[in-house]
């Protein structure tokens, strides 16, 4: 039987280069069936004061990698704000196949001697030089010298310039445009929120397509919605830079389930009833549309089933724990590890973010926010117990808890993901993620404040 081959490539990839999507190319090339980018977490040792934040660092990465078959990012010490050392990836990704890690040449330098960096600083590296499997990048005039290879060694010669990304960095600090060192996608991003300068990265943003390229996702049982997707097939792509999202905020909220990863913005025309969140017109010629674009939050949702299982889900607008019986739900709600209320007796408790605030949150009394502000919206539902309880704003690094104080099964309280119903759960805990957001795009005419408003106060149905 063939074992699949798998080369584990870690870096900041801050910004990822020309130079990297290069390597990932070349190594599926030379029969890796698989190749894993690994974006490196905070080290304690070192500082990163000049690096792109973790959901700036998410995106880049996504953007630079993709449409490489075979070829996929991993966010995971991104997300848990770690940076997982080398020789733990062999048992990592075991089940995908056998492990080759991707160095520099210059890591090996002094091997012979154990005096290489994989051997001196890596921790457990003595050990993982003698028994990992490496893939050494070097320039095809100056390959390794032999003797300072590990015992499995596959040498991999790169033509493709390489330049450091602190050099790139600083380039953009100092003005200058990062060019063709990076895919034309990340610099188009890098550009749109003043990524490595002195400016403060935006949550709102301008955005004209010299050449729109569409993924259109329509509501397929609404006929105004596939009629008015008939009037942009023509700038359909599969190579898409825009996703156009016709229906109402539902379609939308399934649009991005399916495509957040893709890291383009979302379109929304609506074809629905309120559409909160989405266009109410746009022209033909999207090329002429300038574009207001607001980068919005998603959460991670992690929840600890009967089982005492953790699963992580994330949410676009909401999450919620409500009762699943006739007795009232007891929840105890913890606010970044401290306790803020050690009882709450009613039917359930949802965060919602900005989006989310003027959908299920303000059925529950909630007041909708703007899509800017940066707070999460603690909301309750049918709350006897604390009296006169009100929803909360927090500030979106709030990491909120919620644990079900029932040890009796009287109580059960079952999960909801943005709608979607995850089974009984003992407790749910919900924060802004480090590593996924959404933009979503809205023509200059869009009033954000009318449509608040409206959300606020819908129209009459009667006549």
């Amino acid at each position: 039987m063939t074992i699949r081959k798998v080369a584990v490539f870690t870096g900041s990839f801050d910004p990822p280069t020309t130079f990297h999507r290069k390597v990932a190319q070349l190594l599926r090339e030379r029969g890796f069936d698989e190749v894993i980018l690994r974006l490196t977490g905070p080290r304690c040792d070192r500082p990163d004061a000049e690096h792109a934040a973790p959901i700036h660092r998410s995106t880049m990465a996504d953007l630079a990698f993709r449409n490489l078959p075979g070829v996929s990012v991993d966010h995971s010490d991104l997300d848990d704000g770690r940076s997982l050392d080398d020789h733990h990836f062999d048992s990592l990704y075991a089940n995908r196949g056998e492990v080759w890690h991707v160095v520099s040449a210059d890591f090996l330098t002094g091997g012979r001697a154990g005096e290489s960096l994989i051997q001196t600083v890596w921790p457990k590296g003595s050990e993982l030089w003698k028994s990992g499997r490496f893939v050494a990048l070097h320039s095809p005039d100056s390959p390794p010298d032999t003797a300072d290879l590990p015992p499995v060694c596959e040498l991999v010669p790169v033509r493709e310039e390489h330049i450091p990304t602190a050099d790139i960095r600083l380039r953009v600090f100092l003005g200058d445009d990062p060019g063709h060192a990076v895919p034309e996608p990340v610099a188009e991003y890098i550009r749109r929120y003043r990524l490595f300068t002195d400016a403060t990265s935006p949550r709102e943003t301008r955005l004209k397509l010299s050449e729109p390229r569409l993924l259109i996702f329509a509501d397929e049982a609404n006929k105004r919605a596939q009629a008015g997707a008939a009037r942009f097939r023509h700038l359909e792509s599969d190579d898409p830079n825009m996703i156009l999202v016709l229906g109402g905020d539902g379609t939308m909220l399934a649009a991005i389930r399916k495509h957040w990863r893709r890291r383009i913005p979302f379109l929304g025309l609506n074809a629905g009833t309120l559409g909160f969140i989405m266009n109410e017109a746009l022209p033909d010629d999207l090329t002429t549309t300038e574009l207001v674009v607001y980068r919005m939050p998603m959460l991670r949702v992690e929840t600890t089933g009967m089982d005492d299982k953790v699963t992580r889900g994330l949410a676009y607008s909401d999450a919620w724990v409500e009762r699943d019986s006739g007795q009232a739900a007891w929840l105890r709600v913890d606010v970044d590890g401290h306790t803020q209320v050690p009882k709450v007796v009613g039917d359930g408790l949802l965060i919602a973010t900005p989006s989310g605030s003027s959908a299920y949150a303000r059925a529950m009394g909630a007041t909708p926010v703007p899509l800017t502000a940066p707070v999460l919206t603690l909301a309750g539902s049918n709350v006897f117990r604390p009296r006169f309880w009100k929803p909360v704003a927090l500030p979106d690094t709030a990491v909120v808890r919620l644990t079900n104080l029932d040890a009796t099964g009287k109580r059960p309280i079952r999960a909801f993901i943005d709608g979607h119903h995850v089974g009984w759960v003992k407790a749910m805990e919900v924060g802004v993620s480090p590593v996924a957001a959404v933009e979503l795009a809205f023509t200059p005419q869009f009033d954000l404040s009318a449509r608040l408003l409206r959300s606020m106060f819908p129209p009459s149905e009667e006549g």
